[in-house]
């Protein structure tokens, strides 16, 4: 009998659990179907949780990166001529000049830096207005780059020279006024330039009013000058025995400032012509 009594209890136990605990269909009026009726609290946010519906928004507002900056515009100079005058030359021809410097200078001088580009694509000029840019390389140009025009070689005087010179060339140059004054006397003061003469000396060319060179020799020595790159040779008739001499020498440079040959043919006739010393 007790076993029996003990078998009772165990399944109306088991009964009761069926019945008050099976949450998924409670019965009327239980304890379990009153707290299934009752709301559900919304879960907590964690204070370092983003809330999903600003998620979208917030990708929106997110700060882009900055667009690249487009490339430089390609340059329109294709390459750039330093033309360097020998004043004995230029002054004693017919070369269309008439110079009034005194004394005439006995070596090279500059005549321009001389941007090249097609015509048909020229660069943009430049609006940036000459003055007082070049005041701290005025001395370096008063001695390099005189005006052969002019009897007074004053500061003052010269500063119309160089103005026009900017004007023409240096403002197609893509340079403003002081780099383009500055790098005119970087390139004239080296082999073919501002020692010039000495180096066509040391090559057995030497000013003469009678003594003429071949000239195949003079572009070799002019070619060995110049780090083996070849370069043009303008020619004028002397005035006062009409032999063919030298007024000027052209060097090419890259845009970027290289040496590279000049392809320009020489004007000059030859067989021979004089470096002309001042009768």
């Amino acid at each position: 009998m007790r076993i029996l009594r003990c078998v009772l209890i165990l399944a109306f136990a088991i009964l009761l659990k069926k019945v008050y605990c099976d949450s998924s269909n409670p019965l009327p009026n239980s304890p379990l179907s009153y707290l299934s009726s009752l709301p559900k609290p919304k879960p907590k946010a964690s204070p370092f949780q983003v809330p999903a519906t600003n998620t979208k928004l917030g990708n929106k507002v997110r700060p882009q990166a900055p667009a690249p900056a487009p490339p430089p515009s390609p340059s329109k100079v294709t390459s750039y001529l330093l033309a360097v005058q020998w004043p004995h030359g230029v002054c004693t021809g017919n070369s269309g000049v008439k110079c009034e410097i005194n004394p005439v200078p006995a070596e090279f001088k500059i005549h321009g830096l001389w941007p090249q580009f097609p015509a048909a694509d020229p660069p943009k000029k430049s609006t940036e207005i000459f003055g007082n840019q070049i005041a701290n390389i005025t001395s370096d140009l008063n001695n390099y780059w005189p005006n052969l025009k002019s009897k007074q070689q004053q500061v003052s005087i010269n500063l119309k020279f160089w103005g026009a010179e900017w004007t023409k060339h240096g403002s197609l140059s893509e340079m403003g006024v002081l780099q383009y004054f500055q790098k005119t006397l970087e390139l004239f003061e080296s082999d073919i330039g501002k020692q010039l003469k000495a180096k066509l000396a040391d090559e057995k060319i030497t000013p003469s009013i009678y003594s003429t060179y071949q000239l195949v020799d003079i572009q070799a020595a002019l070619k060995k000058i110049n780090g083996n790159f070849s370069c043009t040779i303008i020619c004028n008739q002397r005035n006062s025995n009409k032999k063919e001499q030298i007024q000027e020498i052209r060097f090419r440079f890259t845009n970027d400032f290289n040496k590279q040959d000049n392809l320009t043919p020489s004007r000059c006739t030859g067989p021979d012509v004089l470096l002309p010393a001042l009768a």
